[in-house]
Formats: C-alpha cells, sequence, structure tokens
C-alpha cells in the first residue's frame, strides 16, 4: 500500500466526475474521470456491463482507488460517504466478477487485517480510467453538437 494519494484527477462530488471541453476546440480537458459532460448538462458515464450482471463503473472504481489510498475499507467508504456496508457489496461483486480478487479482505471483516488491493485491482482500476480517458476524450465533438441541437 502507497502512502500517496493516486492521482486521479478532478474531485469526485459524490455522483459525478466533471468534464468540460476546451475552448473553441471540443478535445477533453483533465483526465476524464467518471462522467463527461460538457456546459449543457448532457453527460456520458462509462459503465462496464458484465456477463452475469456485474456492473463496473465510476462508483466501484473509485471505492478500489479509495481503499488503495485510505488504507481500509472503511476510510475508503467514509471519504465516498457511503456506508461501511455498502462499500463491502460493491468490493463483493467486484471479487465476484473475476477470475482474480480486485481487493483482499480479512476473513471476519471488521477488526481483522484491512482490505488491500490487489496487483489485479490495481490493474483493473489502470485500464478502466485509460478506457475512460479514451471514450471521454473521443466524446466532447458529440457532446458539443448535442448540446446546440437540444431542446431548451
Amino acid at each position: 500500500m502507497s502512502n500517496q494519494p493516486i492521482e486521479t484527477g478532478p474531485a469526485w462530488s459524490g455522483s459525478a466526475w466533471n468534464w468540460k471541453p476546451e475552448a473553441g476546440t471540443g478535445a477533453a480537458a483533465g483526465t476524464g474521470q467518471g462522467r463527461a459532460s460538457g456546459g449543457s448538462g448532457i453527460s456520458v458515464k462509462l459503465q462496464l456491463d458484465l456477463p452475469g450482471g456485474t456492473r463496473i463503473g465510476p462508483g466501484k472504481v473509485r471505492i478500489l482507488e479509495l481503499i488503495e489510498e485510505a488504507g481500509s475499507l472503511s476510510r475508503a467508504a467514509e471519504a465516498m460517504n457511503v456506508s461501511y456496508r455498502r462499500a463491502w457489496l460493491f468490493v463483493q461483486q467486484i471479487n465476484q466478477a473475476f477470475d482474480e480478487p480486485a481487493v483482499a479482505t480479512p476473513e471476519h471483516g471488521h477488526g481483522g487485517a484491512a482490505a488491500r488491493l490487489t496487483d489485479f485491482g490495481r490493474e483493473l482500476i489502470r485500464r478502466y480510467r485509460e478506457l475512460e480517458a479514451r471514450v471521454v476524450a473521443d466524446s466532447g465533438e458529440t457532446l458539443e453538437w448535442l448540446s446546440r441541437h437540444r431542446n431548451e
């Protein structure tokens, strides 16, 4: 576990990350976290729908990042302003969706060893954020076009 915060770009607002196109270019500014939206309120959210019904989106990826940053699931849940139970369910869903766990958790929960991100978990974050950055970078022109043609 690193004591250094993970550089993730814009701050989490509780439900979305904000992105705005650079003036006159339509290119994505920043790193494109979570949702991409222009000034129009139109947004794009990357969500991966896996076979079996598990969904991986910005919230679950963010809880993984916060586990790495904070060093525990309870501190990650607190930082994200969700209950410990909700964060635990996120982790269970992620771990059950893949052939390797993203988070190594203590066998008995509270009071045991802290939850920690595995190498697979770090790679899952990296690949999700890479895909997300590409989607956001490519969506600026389309979001601007949709904004121009939207009924107010």
